[in-house]
């Protein structure tokens, strides 16, 4: 009986006040905004993934029918022979894709920054300026538009500092502690019923959020039940902390001050230094390692004599030992440039790893700062399940290189093996190249 009486007690209190009342609408406002920008690029990478997709299979459509009229090329461009392995692969166009997660609407992480899809060529790199990421921030923000994860993990702790600053602290103030003891029996049945209904409210509110965004994009799986579940303790914690600050203080303005001393430190100082260390530890790499390949040693490889253009594709790609240029008593230039992109993308895996290590180095040094710098475990935890934080590009970037590898594979061996491509080769190789 107590308890309901509390808590309607406190409902009526959160009603009455305008303060309390004008932040919670506004920051409902503020997280359906987001939301609604969420899906804005959400359906916009979608849309713009689909129309690549349309135009890619336009070109191959016309690529196949040169086949199909055995003019095998454009009209203004007679030495081109899509017969040959060569033409066919750098006259069809394919694209590597980051289709967007359904829960991107709930966190855009990094996807505002980044290209979700890119071309290939005989000569593209995981390093493209369309691919490549600030990789510099590992827990960085949006500076673009209003991130929901950003608005529920930075945001909510300063709604619930004025939600919860005058709990049992206003009593203090009045002078009537006492009276509140001798009519419920225990101080803390007084703040833990009153925190109960600002629990109820903030994660009802933030949890059926989340399901709508599942149920609307339909995508109710264990990524979005993991998210619940993250963000569901992520309040807890919150309101654990907030209760023995409630608790051990002795008046409105000492909660206050103790709650927004709590967020400066976790919110802004730990998160900044942990930062400002790590990039210390690991400065921002401009990847210099990966420029010089792609500058330098890909300049050189035009300089090799063909003697050397051979070794270097029999070295990449043994299988050449048995291929039928291989058996041909005289080197063909023709043929061993054409696989020169295949040197240029070793030399290029051999920098990118650098990089890569060096990457990955940074971010286990962040990961180790988790246990003092909560923060930045939630965040990534969530970008994780949104399919938007530094792992999920760099899986994409894995992708893209394994369809580089592929590409240039299917390039070599196809010349050097001098197949002739007709339709049903050509859509082979089609089904490899996708």
């Amino acid at each position: 009986m107590f308890k309901k009486n509390i808590i309607f007690y406190e409902f009526n209190h959160f009603i009455r006040s305008k303060a309390k009342l004008y932040s919670f609408v506004f920051f409902f406002l503020a997280c359906t905004y987001s939301i609604i920008s969420g899906f804005n690029l959400y359906n916009k990478q979608i849309k713009t993934i689909d129309e690549v997709k349309f135009v890619e299979q336009e070109t191959i459509d016309k690529v196949t029918n040169w086949f199909k009229g055995e003019t095998y090329g454009p009209e203004d461009r007679s030495w081109v022979d899509v017969r040959n392995p060569y033409w066919a692969i750098r006259y069809t166009p394919t694209h590597a894709y980051k289709t967007p997660s359904p829960l991107l609407p709930l966190g855009v992480g990094q996807s505002e920054q980044y290209g979700f899809y890119h071309k290939l060529s005989i000569w593209s790199s995981t390093m493209d300026s369309d691919v490549i990421e600030e990789i510099s921030n590992f827990e960085r923000l949006v500076n673009g538009n209003v991130d929901f994860s950003f608005l529920i993990l930075y945001l909510l702790p300063l709604l619930l500092i004025i939600l919860l600053h005058n709990i049992f602290g206003l009593e203090k103030d009045l002078k009537i502690n006492n009276l509140i003891l001798n009519q419920i029996g225990s101080y803390n049945k007084w703040i833990i019923n009153r925190l109960i209904f600002y629990i109820f409210l903030v994660s009802s509110f933030v949890n059926i959020l989340l399901l709508l965004v599942g149920v609307i994009n339909q995508s109710i799986d264990s990524d979005l039940l993991k998210l619940v579940v993250l963000v569901n303790i992520y309040i807890f914690i919150l309101f654990v902390t907030f209760y023995y600050i409630i608790k051990l203080s002795n008046s409105s303005f000492s909660i206050a001050f103790k709650m927004i001393t709590v967020w400066l430190i976790f919110y802004v100082i730990v998160p900044g230094a942990a930062h400002q260390y790590s990039n210390l530890r690991y400065p921002t790499n401009y990847m210099t390692d990966f420029l010089d390949a792609n500058r330098e040693e890909t300049y050189a490889i035009f300089k090799k004599s063909k003697e050397e253009l051979y070794d270097d594709l029999i070295n990449i790609y043994p299988d050449l030992k048995s291929s039928a240029h291989a058996k041909d008593s005289v080197i063909s230039r023709e043929i061993v440039r054409n696989g020169m992109s295949a040197i240029a993308n070793h030399l290029n895996i051999n920098a990118i790893e650098k990089i890569e290590i060096h990457n990955q180095k940074k971010n286990s040094l962040v990961e180790i700062c988790y246990w003092f710098n909560p923060l930045s475990f939630f965040q990534n935890k969530w970008n994780s399940y949104t399919s938007t934080d530094y792992m999920s590009y760099k899986q994409y970037r894995d992708d893209i290189q394994q369809l580089i590898d592929n590409r240039l594979e299917l390039l070599v061996l196809g010349t050097w093996n001098k197949e002739v491509l007709e339709i049903e080769s050509y859509n082979k190789y089609l089904e490899k190249l996708k």
